[in-house]
């Protein structure tokens, strides 16, 4: 008998083994997607430059797993992360929203999509009404230039704004550090009012990374001082790409991606070592060029991983390059 007709006389045995248990009344595992907390959540007045955080329970009352397929947030200045993408029949999940309503003014409505296997419940809405006072808001709330040339960085700018009807005045600028400058110009559109920022770091920038900020006082009762960090590294030293490791929803043994360290010819990486079990790193390259490999450990246990990779290097003014990595495990 082939290989081929033994496949299809199982499945159709399968096939009428679930036609039997289903005719006599039997049915079939599924995952319910349930929502402990109410849903929607109204929570009146809040600042704007003071992000609000909610959280969620998420619980499956099936009997197969429930698995979260997306979690989407409904706008920019919203973030959502679960604490697992897997759910047992039974058991729940921890899901984290995060709503920044910097750029807002009067009412508004955010939140996150979630979709999920359950057939009855695909798409599972959690959101977040406010009315966000007339404030300050700091848009982009910091700055990271990057690598910035021998010859200086391009200017940035940040807009410092808050509804007509609040008013402010900026009484003073100061940056901690000599090659970082700022000045102000005034701001007006049709429903704000402030200035705008322009930064630039000069030539003259220290080798190797660099982080300072910039300390704005206001006349307004509610924010006399605003601090907005500004960050990035000096030509001569190590460049590092990206800075910062972010995965969502990576299976073990996964390769979240790759780390490129770059300095002149002499530079040497001698070792990489992680925080945690669940990340795996190796090293390749040489003569100056080098590229971490960064993993899931095939053991790695499911949930949130908030790491870091610490690189030593030959370099005598950065001996460690340290690398955030954050994400989830399914």
């Amino acid at each position: 008998m082939s290989l081929v007709l033994v496949r299809r006389l199982a499945l159709h045995a399968v096939g009428a083994a679930t036609l039997a248990a289903l005719s006599a009344g039997a049915t079939l595992a599924v995952p319910k997607a349930v929502v402990v907390e109410p849903a929607h959540l109204d929570i009146g007045e809040v600042e704007p430059g003071q992000p609000q955080k909610f959280e969620w329970t998420l619980r499956n009352d099936g009997d197969a797993v429930l698995s979260i397929e997306a979690l989407e947030p409904t706008c920019y200045c919203t973030t959502g992360k679960a604490d697992s993408w897997s759910i047992a029949p039974g058991t729940s999940t921890k899901v984290h929203v995060t709503v920044d309503p910097s750029d807002w003014v009067g009412d508004i409505l955010k939140g996150v999509d979630i979709q999920t296997n359950d057939a009855q419940n695909k798409t599972v809405s959690l959101d977040a009404k406010m009315k966000v006072r007339p404030g300050i808001a700091v848009v982009p709330p910091e700055l990271d230039f990057g690598t910035v040339p021998a010859q200086g960085a391009s200017v940035r700018t940040i807009d410092i704004k808050a509804g007509k009807e609040r008013p402010f005045k900026v009484t003073s600028l100061a940056t901690d550090v000599p090659f970082v400058t700022v000045e102000q110009d005034p701001l007006q559109t049709d429903d704000r009012i402030g200035v705008k920022l322009s930064v630039k770091v000069a030539a003259g920038v220290p080798a190797g990374p660099f982080a300072t900020k910039i300390i704005v006082q206001t006349d307004d009762a509610s924010r006399p001082r605003i601090e907005i960090p500004v960050r990035g590294a000096g030509p001569g030293g190590l460049a590092v790409s990206p800075a910062k490791l972010v995965f969502e929803a990576m299976a073990p043994g996964a390769v979240l991606g790759t780390i490129a360290v770059t300095g002149d010819k002499a530079l040497k990486l001698s070792g990489v070592k992680s925080n945690s079990p669940a990340l795996e790193a190796t090293i390749q390259g040489e003569g100056g060029a080098y590229s971490v490999k960064v993993s899931l450990a095939k053991t790695a246990k499911p949930g949130r991983v908030l790491a870091k990779l610490t690189i030593a290097t030959s370099d005598a003014t950065q001996p460690e390059l340290t690398i955030p990595i954050t994400g989830v495990v399914k």
